[in-house]
C-alpha cells in the first residue's frame, strides 16, 4: 500500500492515525503481532518465502526494479479486487473505519478481512478473485516499457510491492508478462485455507522482520532490494528503479548509488480506476477529469513529495539520478534511453 494516500477520498480522516503509527519500529513490531485482533492473518514464516533468501540469481548488467500498484498497473490492486464484488462505496467505508479504529499498519489485516467479506457476503471464490485481479488496467506504454527490457540484452527485471502475490501474479499471467521478472517477486503472501480463509504473511518476515523506521512492518523495500542484490554473484548490477509511492523512496535513499537511475512517477492518480479494467492508453488515464463523487482529484503520488520531504527535514537526498514521468508514454521514452546507454556500454 502507499501510505501517503489510500486511493479514497478522505486522507484527512487517517493521516492523524498515521502519524502515530508510523513510529512503530522493530520492537514494536513485536508487541503490534501480539494485539492483532485479525485471527485469520499468518505472520509467522513460511518455508516457501524462505526458500528464496539464498537462491543464486542470473547475472546481469542491469536490474529494473519495479513497484506494482500503479505502476505496472493503474490502479491499486487491494482497493481494486474488493470494489468488483462490494462496490466502491462499501469497500472506502469498511476501509475507512478500520484504518481509524487500528491505523494504516494494519492495512493487510484490513484487506485481508475485506476479501474474507467479498466471499461470506457475495460467495466470492477464489477463482473470481483472481479472476478479477486478471481485469486490472494497466498502460500499454507500460506494458511496452516491459516488453523492451524483456527484449533487451544483459538486462534482468524484479517487482518489489507492497501488494501481495496472488493478485500480482493472476494479473501477469493474464497479461503474458510472468516471465519477465527474472529475478523475482518480492511482496507479501497471500493464502486460502481449508476454509477458504484468506490469510497475508508480511514479506518481511522471511528476514525475521526489519528494523528500518521509514518502512511498515510488512515490508522495507530496501531490505528486499538488497537481498535481490546479494543474490546476483558478481559485480554489483546498476539499479533502474521505477515507482510511485511513498515507500519506493526508501530504496533510493538507502541503496542506489551514483551509477544508479530513479525514475519517479510524478503528478496525480487517475480517478477511479477501480471502474476500469484492461490495457488502456495514455488519454484514458487523464487525471484532470472531475470525479462522479466529487473527489477534486485522485490524490498525488506520493514518491516525489517524500524525497522533497526528506531533504528539507535531514538533508538527505538521492545519490542517484532521479528522472520523472507521468504518462506510459513518458516512461517508455526514459526506458528506451536508458536502454541505449546500456547497449553503447563497453
Amino acid at each position: 500500500m502507499d501510505f501517503g494516500s489510500l486511493g479514497f477520498r478522505p486522507l484527512k480522516l487517517v493521516s492523524t492515525v498515521y502519524v502515530k503509527s508510523k513510529k512503530i519500529n522493530a520492537i514494536k513490531y513485536a508487541k503490534c503481532q501480539e494485539a492483532n485482533s485479525y485471527k485469520g492473518i499468518i505472520r509467522h514464516e513460511y518455508s516457501s518465502m524462505q526458500s528464496s533468501l539464498s537462491k543464486e540469481l542470473p547475472p546481469v548488467n542491469t536490474i529494473f526494479v519495479w513497484d506494482f500498484d500503479w505502476t505496472v498497473v493503474n490502479c491499486n490492486s487491494d482497493e481494486y479486487v474488493p470494489t468488483q464484488f462490494l462496490g466502491y462505496d462499501e469497500v472506502f467505508k469498511r476501509v475507512t473505519a478500520e484504518i481509524n479504529e487500528h491505523g494504516p499498519n494494519f492495512w493487510h489485516e484490513i484487506i485481508a478481512k475485506i476479501i474474507n467479506a467479498c466471499h461470506n457476503e457475495k460467495a466470492a471464490s477464489l477463482v473470481g478473485v483472481l479472476e478479477k485481479s486478471a481485469e486490472m488496467p494497466y498502460l500499454v506504454d507500460v506494458k511496452q516499457a516491459l516488453t523492451d527490457v524483456y527484449n533487451s540484452h544483459n538486462c534482468g527485471q524484479a517487482i518489489i510491492s507492497d501488494g501481495n502475490d496472488k493478485f500480482i501474479e493472476a494479473f501477469l499471467r493474464q497479461t503474458n508478462m510472468l516471465d519477465y521478472f527474472t529475478h523475482g517477486i518480492e511482496t507479501n503472501i497471500a493464502t486460502w485455507d481449508n476454509e477458504s480463509l484468506f490469510k497475508i504473511a508480511y514479506q518481511s518476515s522471511k528476514y525475521g522482520g526489519h528494523e528500518c523506521s521509514r518502512c511498515p512492518p510488512n515490508l522495507c523495500k530496501s531490505q528486499a532490494l538488497r537481498n535481490i542484490l546479494d543474490r546476483i554473484n558478481t559485480k554489483r548490477p546498476r539499479i533502474v528503479y521505477v515507482g510511485d509511492g511513498h515507500n519506493d523512496a526508501c530504496p533510493a535513499l538507502c541503496v542506489m548509488n551514483e551509477n544508479d537511475v530513479l525514475l519517479a512517477r510524478e503528478g496525480k492518480r487517475k480517478l477511479n480506476p477501480n471502474s476500469l479494467s484492461g490495457p488502456q492508453s495514455d488519454d484514458d488515464q487523464n487525471c484532470n477529469e472531475t470525479a462522479n463523487d466529487g473527489a477534486s482529484d485522485g490524490g498525488t503520488f506520493g514518491i516525489v513529495p517524500t524525497l522533497e520531504k526528506v531533504k528539507k527535514k535531514e538533508g538527505l537526498a538521492p545519490r542517484c539520478r532521479v528522472s520523472t514521468w507521468n504518462s506510459g508514454k513518458d516512461l517508455r521514452s526514459l526506458i528506451h534511453s536508458i536502454l541505449n546507454e546500456e547497449e553503447s556500454s563497453p
